[in-house]
């Protein structure tokens, strides 16, 4: 088996739309382009494509909402630095 290759084709097909959607239109194709076995390009076969895509959009839901945190922070960060050296 070839888990790696695996939990990459997994990422990416939670992660980039256009991969996904390559993907649903043939799995088999996708699954083989990545170096699968047999055991593994059948089991993505039968993935459960509705699950795929409630679980792409809710890690994409997650990313954007520790992107906004991120940007919150850091623009308080700047404005304490800003306001400390000013006055």
């Amino acid at each position: 088996m070839s888990a790696a290759n695996l939990e990459i084709l997994l990422a990416r097909l939670y992660t980039d739309a256009r991969f996904r959607e390559a993907f649903l239109s043939d799995p088999e194709e996708t699954a083989r382009t990545h170096d699968l076995d047999e055991t593994e390009i059948e089991a993505l076969r039968n993935i459960d494509r509705n699950g795929l895509e409630f679980a792409s959009r809710s890690y994409a839901r997650k990313r954007e909402s520790h992107a906004a945190r991120r940007r919150s922070w850091l623009g308080r960060l700047i404005a304490r630095s800003l306001g400390s050296t000013v006055g």
